[in-house]
């Protein structure tokens, strides 16, 4: 028999008695259920399912402070992303994570994506969350991951704070306690988590978005370096790991393409020079059916993307604009999933204004006077 998280008849019954009271109760048998035992039964699961970055989360929840809230949460806290900077401990205020939404009903719940609200009104919160929205949307398309969740708005209360929570939701999935399964939504959790990293290794840590000039210090990033650091060497590996999926991917495409072509030897001598070292400036060297060399360089993503940034080397860009019509930058989505394609191939990227570039790297020296 599957483990339950909790029985929901007694967790339904004790909620409703909880709510009853004005202020938070620590001797009430719910506020210890809720506020103690369910995260840590959660994280029993998480650990034996092996859930990414389990070690860096803080599982906490709360059922408010001092005052019952409208809204009980149970945040997933990763402690590079939301740790306070004066209090030196993980929050739901600032930084992004996943949590779990209990509506003020007792009955409905959802597992959702967040955002910080300390210091930001309900409008700057949409404003904020539309941006996140838009780019997210594109994954709910066909990501297994993904199936059943949702973007949009849902009701947990009436009051600013439970508002406040869905203002700033990026995609959601809604749950009700006599109905849902236990261990798939613990699978749903997995899932978020994984994606949720993906977003933050390919998008989060790369945008420095601001809504509105007046609202610049209310949206700055408040990783501190040596953390931001430490993720973007995480993310190094990463794509390091998508990289060589996506080249693999191509790789076989290339070697299909040119055996449906009729062309068999050409099939043959397609290289993976990637594999075995670096430095050429493209990743696999290939062919068109009329024997015209093909120099491809593959950029991947685990997400779907539609601006799809990606970075060159300074030696990318040299051998393309030296190789021209020969030289194809090949952009593969979904990486490592079922709905993995090539969504684009960029010929002579530098011959037809094809890239919008932006220097991310400037060479310096002393000026000598």
């Amino acid at each position: 028999m599957k483990q339950m998280l909790f029985n929901t008849d007694n967790f339904y019954e004790q909620f409703l008695d909880y709510k009853n009271n004005t202020r938070t109760d620590k001797s009430h048998p719910f506020h210890n259920l809720f506020n103690k035992e369910l995260p840590n039964k959660i994280r029993l699961e998480l650990e034996k399912l092996h859930m990414r970055n389990i070690n860096k989360i803080d599982i906490k929840a709360s059922t408010g402070n001092g005052r019952v809230a409208e809204c009980f949460w149970i945040a997933f806290l990763d402690n590079r992303l939301t740790t306070n900077s004066t209090s030196k401990k993980t929050s739901t205020q600032k930084g992004i994570y996943l949590v779990i939404l209990f509506a003020e009903n007792g009955e409905d719940f959802y597992l959702t994506i967040e955002t910080g609200t300390e210091n930001l009104s309900l409008s700057e919160i949409k404003e904020e969350a539309d941006i996140w929205r838009t780019r997210l949307k594109p994954e709910l398309k066909g990501n297994k991951r993904l199936k059943d969740f949702q973007i949009g708005d849902f009701y947990l209360g009436k009051s600013v704070r439970p508002r406040k929570y869905v203002a700033s939701s990026l995609v959601y999935k809604k749950y009700n306690i006599f109905k849902f399964d236990h261990h798939r939504f613990i699978q749903d959790i997995i899932s978020l988590n994984d994606f949720f990293y993906d977003f933050i290794y390919e998008v989060y840590l790369e945008q420095d978005f601001t809504p509105k000039e007046e609202h610049r210090k209310k949206f700055k990033r408040i990783i501190h370096r040596d953390i931001y650091k430490q993720l973007r060497e995480e993310r190094a590996k990463q794509n390091e790991e998508t990289g060589r999926i996506a080249e693999k991917f191509v790789y076989d495409m290339e070697v299909e393409r040119l055996l449906a072509a009729g062309q068999e030897q050409l099939a043959q001598d397609v290289n993976w020079v990637a594999e075995t070292e670096d430095g050429h400036g493209f990743d696999i060297k290939s062919y068109y059916p009329d024997g015209k060399e093909k120099l491809i360089e593959v950029k991947g993503s685990k997400l779907t993307r539609q601006d799809f940034q990606f970075f060159l080397s300074d030696q990318e860009r040299m051998v393309a604009e030296e190789e021209k019509e020969a030289y194809v930058i090949s952009l593969v989505e979904s990486v490592g999933t079922q709905n993995m394609k090539i969504v684009k191939e960029i010929q002579n990227p530098f011959g037809k204004d094809n890239l919008l570039l932006k220097p991310t790297q400037y060479s310096c020296r002393i000026r000598v006077d």
